[in-house]
């Protein structure tokens, strides 16, 4: 997505560059047109679009988080399953993967497990917190699984090595559907960059000796 961001500043770059020369101002404006009314009124546009560009930068910071948070979230679930299996509580487990682990993942189920420890919020309620903020579905199961067990008394170690497995077969269909959006996503900022650039290239010249000449 930083790609994409650049590609909108370029683009935002050329098309008014382009436009200046291409959709035309009146011959007397064009003559008087200095390198800083032009940079000036580039500016300009490039600040009525920001709010766009730092909506596009939002989306793709949250989209690399959860990215990651799904990636971190098989290791996690395996770290649980061998705590639950060799006789940890919940929390001992989650502390040990917490200990364990350096990940945005592990840091977020830092804040939550002192939450509920400090008696800000209930478990499920830390829980079901952190996978709205992640907005990962697979956060939400988690967390809805582990309050079906521990408030009904269930086996959670199995459950959890299903979902483990499950996340998996997620993580590896989202990367052979990301390989299939790799051209059409190159489309875009070669699009936006090579076409613009073309017509100034080529239009560019011949404006200004029409401009010139008049």
């Amino acid at each position: 997505m930083d790609i994409t961001i650049l590609a909108l500043i370029g683009a935002t770059g050329i098309s008014n560059f382009a436009g200046v020369w291409v959709l035309g101002l009146p011959q007397k404006d064009a003559r008087e047109l200095s390198s800083h009314r032009f940079f000036n009124r580039l500016s300009q546009s490039v600040e009525r679009r920001l709010p766009f560009i730092m909506e596009v930068r939002r989306q793709s910071r949250l989209a690399a988080r959860r990215s990651e948070g799904l990636r971190s979230l098989p290791e996690m679930l395996d770290i649980l399953t061998l705590g639950l299996s060799a006789g940890l509580s919940f929390d001992a487990s989650l502390e040990l993967y917490c200990n364990r682990s350096t990940t945005e993942l592990s840091i977020a189920f830092r804040h939550a497990m002192d939450s509920w420890r400090m008696g800000i919020a209930t478990r499920d309620e830390a829980l079901s917190e952190l996978a709205t903020e992640l907005e990962l579905a697979a956060l939400k199961r988690f967390s809805d699984a582990v309050s079906q067990a521990l408030a009904f008394g269930s086996p959670l170690a199995a459950v959890l090595e299903q979902q483990s497995q499950a996340i998996r077969d997620e993580q590896r269909s989202q990367v052979e559907e990301q390989i299939e959006k790799v051209p059409v996503k190159m489309l875009i900022p070669l699009g936006t960059l090579i076409v613009p650039a073309m017509l100034l290239a080529i239009l560019g010249p011949l404006l200004g000796s029409a401009i010139a000449l008049g």
